[in-house]
């Protein structure tokens, strides 16, 4: 008995001892819920691809935001893994990563490294819900037979990409699958400027094409 009464009084300690985890700040509650699954953290996975198109806008272009072109250039440095993540994120990213983290079932750890579990229920919702039949029928297939991969898909995403700008499942899977699943080694401290700052701030530099010798 009073061994279970010490083993009683060690685990109120650790459990009072462990740091709660904090919570995330839903910044786009008052954006659209474009995604209709009867998921748990539905909530959370609207927040997380209104957060990364509004990201992508902001790294692919300046003062003309364009998703359908922002989406393009996206796809087509992610084939050719020349995405800068420290670029193209922000620390409102990483608090949407740590909370995908504590979904339950919706990674599988391996080598120590984060991969996407396609049992999860999102991507069920995804399947069902893609409007180009194609990219559907080949999407649920490889549900099907537990051989989702990025490479089986890639090039007619980078061929259809406009279809992300409507279809929010899809873009859904594109923003778990090659953002928020690669942000485990992103330091905001690396962010460099990119082509795209320095042309603005040149526009916006009163200075800038006068000489003042």
């Amino acid at each position: 008995m009073k061994t279970r009464f010490v083993y009683f009084v060690i685990c109120l300690i650790l459990v009072n001892c462990k740091e709660p985890q904090p919570q995330l700040t839903f910044k786009y509650s008052d954006k659209p819920i474009v995604l209709n699954c009867d998921i748990n953290h539905s909530e959370l996975f609207n927040e997380a691809i209104h957060h990364f198109e509004a990201n992508l806008i902001e790294f692919s272009t300046t003062n003309k935001p364009n998703l359908n072109n922002a989406y393009r250039i996206f796809l087509k440095e992610s084939s050719r893994y020349q995405v800068n993540y420290n670029n193209i994120s922000n620390q409102h990213s990483l608090d949407i990563f740590e909370a995908l983290k504590n979904v339950e079932d919706l990674w599988i750890k391996k080598n120590n490294k984060l991969s996407l579990n396609y049992n999860h229920e999102i991507f069920s919702c995804i399947g069902e819900n893609i409007t180009d039949e194609g990219i559907k029928t080949t999407f649920n297939a490889l549900l099907k037979t537990n051989s989702m991969s990025m490479r089986m898909l890639k090039d007619v995403l980078s061929a259809k990409s406009y279809r992300l700008t409507k279809d929010k499942y899809l873009a859904t899977f594109v923003a778990l699958e090659l953002y928020y699943s690669k942000l485990s080694d992103v330091d905001l401290s690396l962010k460099q400027e990119t082509p795209a700052d320095t042309k603005l701030k040149e526009e916006n530099d009163p200075h800038t094409g006068h000489s003042h010798n």
